[in-house]
């Protein structure tokens, strides 16, 4: 069978004069048989499907860019249209007669229709590449044989009637995972699953797995393997590893962890030098390459936490068990430890295989307890004895005092600090949620914060001085125009003139939260800020981190629960064995791992954050009537975002609740009355009523009281 090479074949095209070859050249430019031309065109068909060659008559093929066609995703709305979504550059307004099916998400090939200076430009979908996904969820409504479902997706229609025999027995008020079928008027669902009843709050959980298609249960063959591994700890484990059993090492984590990948130790030695010692759970050694247990490590990526529940990267039998640092058991790990100035230099730095057994177990309200002065009261806290309390409290102050010239050494050099409150969500056995109030930034979770940074540092220093290819953590400078807008609104609210967007340093931004600092409108530009910012990624190739304004950062402090770090300590692995990989292949494979490592990150992200919303939202349906204190968040023409400050919900008041005609005045980032009475401006303070809660679209009405 003739084998094809996806490179010539794109750079034929590319050189083609008139921009297009038939099957025929192609075949005869590639040396082809005459029986071999229809294996060409299969493959042919295959690198259109992908959106790498694009079909420009029945026999003639070209690439996209050559005939001014683009590949990318698409963003639908509920009124049937959508935007072709570009980086840098404005994004390409589609019209419903011209989204030919495609929905968000989906990958399509675009023809851009419509160009005018100081207009959006206008585009069509020739053909949707790659459907995002296949199901979907929302309510199903109507008779038990004859209805509609009520897509919880925004960008489908509000109702989409449901095939005959296709319900599933669902019953009206039943949450469902269906299927399309059929477009345009002909679109209809078909119903897969029931998954229970809307109102049930358990079933909010159910709804994020399965719209995210994240896995609750392992593969027998992972299971098996995972299984398989030893208990025991074995001498050739041992050899070449640094014995730190005797040394005094602990972990700090929240309340309810059960993996603990991340165990510190510290001490005070003489003329004002520090040595931190940082000691990670060589998870590599149990989650060995090509085995079943790494493939689907590499595919999920990441843990994703679902307020009480896991979906864990790692099998329980690694990541609670064989690698988890748990206090008074033998336990194998990766070691970096660095000899620190006052000034917070490194100036020595030893990065080991070792082998530790942790002496103490606290939570971060319990160290935050002992730096006060205070006893520890969490039964999850403990210690090995009375002797080792003692030590630990010398230690956490000892750490208090490094975190601190760590941190003011990180603020030196530009670092920006959010110190935005997150919901701390309390949910009763049945998915019921007993309490929603802001979380508290304790100098418990700075230690380890603070600690973690440099151990992530240190070790991409130490690959990068032995050029060792790796994955690293990259955070790109902010996009021009973004930063702009954001620097134009705090010179409003600062009233003083500010530095430009283009090559706006860490440290310019710092200063305006410096500048801000107490202010009224500190919340919002700090927010205003972190959403101008480009998203964090993994990456082969170091650009930096612009936010923690590091010349070299990486994630080498969490295997457990993040497929990079484990990649990292192989990475590190490989200079102790003197077996370094810088050949094609692996550098092809380091950046497979870097993309899909961030493309399994965005999702959880939006997992998490979706589970919260729901809850968020359930929790509020209690309250409707009542009035809360809030803070102007997002203006629209349509209506303004204010978040709850009391349980860090946000609602959007429409323009037709305020019951009067108003103007979006965008440089002013206001909504002004026209009667000029009212006005409505970001960062405002105000009292709002809750008016209406819709869990299926994700909505909370409010009503301003007063501002």
């Amino acid at each position: 069978m003739a084998k094809f090479e996806e490179k010539k074949i794109i750079e034929l095209l590319g050189k083609s004069r008139k921009g297009a070859l038939s099957l025929s050249v192609l075949a005869k430019r590639l040396g082809l048989k005459k029986r071999e031309k229809a294996a060409l065109k299969r493959f042919l068909a295959e690198l259109e499907k992908r959106g790498k060659i694009v079909k420009i008559s029945p026999k003639k093929y070209s690439l996209p860019d050559r005939v001014k066609l683009l590949t990318g995703y698409v963003e639908r709305f509920r009124d049937g249209f959508g935007f072709f979504i570009r980086e840098g550059e404005p994004d390409i307004f589609i019209s419903p007669r011209h989204m030919r099916g495609a929905l968000t998400g989906d990958k399509v090939l675009l023809k851009v229709i419509k160009e005018k200076e100081g207009k959006k430009p206008e585009g069509v979908v020739l053909k949707v590449i790659e459907r995002q996904k296949a199901e979907f969820i929302g309510t199903y409504q109507g008779a038990r044989r004859f209805g509609y479902i009520v897509p919880d997706d925004v960008s489908l229609p509000p109702e989409i009637p449901v095939g005959k025999g296709d319900t599933e027995g669902a019953k009206p008020g039943d949450k469902v995972v269906f299927k399309l079928v059929g477009r345009g008027k002909n679109l209809r669902a078909k119903v897969i699953e029931v998954l229970g009843r809307a109102d049930d709050p358990a079933i909010d959980l159910l709804i994020v797995l399965r719209k995210y298609g994240l896995p609750t249960i392992f593969p027998e063959d992972v299971e098996k393997e995972a299984q398989r591994l030893p208990s025991g700890i074995s001498r050739r484990a041992l050899r070449g590893r640094l014995d730190l059993r005797n040394e005094l090492i602990f972990t700090i984590d929240p309340e309810t962890a059960k993996d603990f990948d991340d165990a510190i130790s510290v001490r005070k030695l003489d003329e004002g030098i520090y040595e931190l010692g940082v000691h990670i759970a060589d998870v590599s050694y149990y989650v060995r390459e090509d085995t079943f247990l790494d493939d689907e490590a590499r595919n999920r990526g990441t843990s994703v936490y679902l307020l009480d529940y896991v979906v864990p990267m790692l099998p329980h039998r690694i990541s609670g068990d064989l690698a988890s640092l748990r206090p008074g058991e033998d336990r194998l790990t990766m070691s970096v430890i660095m000899r620190i100035d006052s000034e917070g230099n490194v100036v020595k730095r030893k990065v080991r295989k070792s082998i530790i057994n942790s002496a103490a177990r606290l939570t971060y309200v319990d160290a935050q307890r002992i730096l006060d002065g205070e006893e520890p009261e969490s039964p999850e806290t403990s210690f090995r004895n009375e002797k080792v309390k003692r030590k630990v409290k010398e230690t956490l102050a000892v750490a208090l005092e490094l975190a601190r010239i760590l941190r003011q050494k990180r603020w030196e050099r530009g670092s920006l600090d959010f110190d935005l409150p997150e919901p701390e969500i309390l949910l009763l056995p049945g998915g019921e949620v007993a309490h929603i109030k802001p979380t508290e930034r304790l100098w418990a979770h700075r230690i380890i914060e603070e600690f973690m940074i440099k151990a992530n540092e240190e070790i991409a220093a130490f690959l990068v001085e032995r050029d060792v290819p790796t994955i690293f953590r990259i955070h790109e400078p902010p996009d021009p125009q973004k930063i702009a807008e954001f620097l134009a609104l705090a010179e409003g609210i600062l009233g003083t003139e500010l530095p430009k967007a283009e090559g706006v340093r860490p440290k310019d931004l710092q200063k305006i939260l410096e500048m801000v600092k107490g202010r009224e409108e500190e919340p919002i530009l700090n927010y205003l800020l972190l959403r101008s910012l480009m998203r964090a990624r993994y990456s082969v190739e170091n650009v930096g981190h612009f936010g923690l304004a590091s010349p070299l950062y990486l994630h080498f402090t969490s295997p457990i629960r993040r497929y990079p770090d484990l990649v990292v300590h192989r990475n590190v692995k490989s200079v102790f064995s003197r077996k370094i990989r810088r050949d094609a292949e692996w550098i092809k494979y380091l950046e497979e791992t870097a993309s899909l490592a961030t493309t399994r990150e965005e999702r959880a992200e939006k997992a998490e954050f979706e589970l919260i919303d729901l809850k968020k939202l359930e929790f509020m349906k209690d309250k409707i009537g009542e009035e809360f204190k809030g803070i102007i968040t997002h203006i629209t023409s349509y209506g303004f975002f204010v978040e709850i400050t009391e349980y860090l919900t946000e609602g959007f008041v429409s323009v037709e609740v305020l019951g009067k005609p108003f103007r979006h005045i965008k440089e002013r980032y206001a909504l002004v009355s026209e009667d000029g009475v009212e006005e409505y401006r970001l960062g405002q303070k105000v009292i709002v009523k809750v008016l209406r809660v819709d869990k299926s679209l994700k909505r909370l009405d409010l009503a301003i009281v007063r501002s």
